[in-house]
């Protein structure tokens, strides 16, 4: 995920699924309707809706804009529920071969929708997390979902599909991982790699002001580089949703095969990275994951030391793959990583709290940092400064694209995820020596980042009024990200390594 400041594809036989999801929008009253049928009931089942969705780790209050709850049997009769805490629901089914929940939910989401469920006019936007609840134990069970659209509404979707709006899911997880965009937008397809890619623009009005095919074409380019890093993926299609509107958040939010983007209906949408980000998620978090984002527990906060590294290092790629799709220029990817330093050491929580803190405590504060520490900056340089270290131990014959490699194929799914002390063991693995001691500086302690590294690679980064009393380099603009001109031939090798990658795009 990542806030702009101003799937897994399966194949199961739908006729497998024992847990079958109807969702009919209903545009006048502004809500979803929303059933959930299972098969071999037991005589308690016990529903609930998750306390968050992921992707964003800030608890959510789903539950309020749930009402109308009902149950019943197989042959339609009343079955007794009621409510057994804030986000759960629990329903007693004696000798019934099915039970159905039944209940709506309000699509009150600002803008178009993006955390939750929007339904207005002619379209809506449902996020998996706030529309479907689960039911206990039965989260790794296949699922399939009937669609009730309104005549002449479209469906957009990275579920797989099947005739008659049907589709399926593998599980729970998968399942609300596909977040469903119905009603009136604009499609335009494309091929990555023998990829199909989808991307859709949802305009309130149903006019967007930028050049679709021009704005498509930045899409195609930025989603070739992590491709090729990966040499494949966890996905069979991939989905862009567009949000052409603004409503209490801009930026995007990454899903297994898809993120949805909330930007101003502008004559130029400037996604590039922004876009990048969130795909990189495809792989840095929806693949390879701290072992505790998946399988979920969606009942209650999950932590993890290691946010920096699925946010902070997903941005540094993001920089560095809009950069590889020719989108943007040299000049340009320096600059970026100037203004991330700019914004680290601004801040003054980073001499109070570690990297690792602001990652196991963001559930507290925003999402996104703890304080003025934020895990996705501080992330970012920290991935800058490890792919410089790496490059420099190995001569330029590995980079920090080997550590993401190495920890795919390791952990991705089905596989667990990594453990919390993993990136280090791969990090060393990768580079052939021991960086235990740098790990620890830069991401276990509050000691300021060692820019130096930058200098092994011929980039030199200038801290001059850092530290300085009654100065304020971030205002002055003092934290410059330039090419060492007094750099040694082997430094400047190595800054060519840096800047073109070993799988750069030709």
């Amino acid at each position: 995920m990542r806030r702009v400041l101003a799937g897994l594809a399966c194949s199961i036989s739908l006729a497998s699924a024992t847990v079958h999801y109807r969702l009919s929008p209903q545009p006048s009253a502004k809500t979803i309707l929303v059933s959930i049928t299972i098969d071999a009931p037991k005589s308690l089942e016990i529903f609930r809706i998750p306390a968050w969705c992921p992707g964003y780790y800030k608890l959510a209050s789903y539950q309020k804009k749930i009402f109308d709850v009902k149950a019943t049997d197989g042959e339609g009769r009343s079955l007794p529920s009621t409510s057994l805490d804030a986000r759960s629901w629990k329903v007693f089914s004696e000798s019934s071969r099915q039970l159905t929940l039944s209940y709506k939910v309000l699509g009150d989401d600002p803008g178009l929708g993006f955390f939750a469920v929007n339904v207005g006019g002619d379209k809506a936007f449902v996020n998996g997390a706030a529309a479907f609840m689960y039911a206990d134990n039965r989260q790794l069970e296949d699922v399939d979902l009937t669609i009730q659209n309104p005549q002449n509404w479209d469906v957009a979707t990275s579920m797989p599909d099947a005739p008659d709006d049907k589709f399926s899911s593998a599980n729970y997880d998968e399942f609300i991982d596909h977040p469903i965009q119905l009603g009136k937008f604009t499609r335009k397809k494309f091929t990555v790699a023998g990829v199909p890619f989808e991307a859709i623009y949802v305009a309130p009005d149903n006019t967007p002001r930028c050049d679709l095919t021009a704005e498509t074409e930045r899409l195609n380019l930025v989603s070739k580089p992590a491709l090729k890093l990966f040499g494949g993926s966890g996905f069979k299609k991939y989905l862009y949703i567009i949000h052409l509107e603004i409503g209490n958040f801009n930026g995007g939010l990454e899903h297994r095969a898809c993120n949805v983007q909330a930007v101003a209906n502008s004559p130029h949408l400037n996604l590039d990275d922004l876009a990048a980000h969130e795909y990189f998620h495809a792989w840095n978090v929806k693949q390879i994951r701290p072992r505790i984002l998946g399988p979920f527990d969606y009942s209650s906060p999950q932590r993890t030391a290691n946010l920096w590294f699925a946010e902070g290092v997903t941005d540094y790629y993001s920089k560095l793959h809009t950069y590889q799709s020719g989108l943007k220029t040299e000049s340009w990817l320096r600059e970026e990583l100037a203004e991330q330093i700019r914004q680290l050491q601004g801040g003054q929580t980073r001499k109070a709290k570690t990297v690792e803190d602001a990652s196991r405590n963001c559930w507290e504060y925003d999402g996104f940092s703890m304080g003025d520490l934020s895990f996705y900056t501080k992330g970012l340089i920290v991935g800058f400064l490890f792919d410089a270290a790496i490059i420099d131990a190995t001569n330029g014959t590995k980079t920090l694209d080997d550590v993401m490699r190495a920890l795919y194929q390791k952990g991705k799914l089905p596989k667990a995820g990594y453990g919390e002390d993993d990136i280090r063991l791969a990090i060393n693995e990768v580079a052939g020596k021991d960086l235990s001691a740098l790990y620890t500086k830069m991401v276990r302690s509050t000691d300021e980042l060692p820019y130096g590294l930058a200098n092994k690679i011929g980039i030199r980064i200038n801290l001059s009024n850092a530290g300085r009393q009654n100065s304020n380099p971030v205002a002055n603009n003092e934290f410059d990200v330039e090419v060492d001109p007094s750099a040694s031939p082997q430094a400047k090798a190595l800054y060519s390594v840096w800047l073109h990658r070993l799988n750069r795009i030709d």
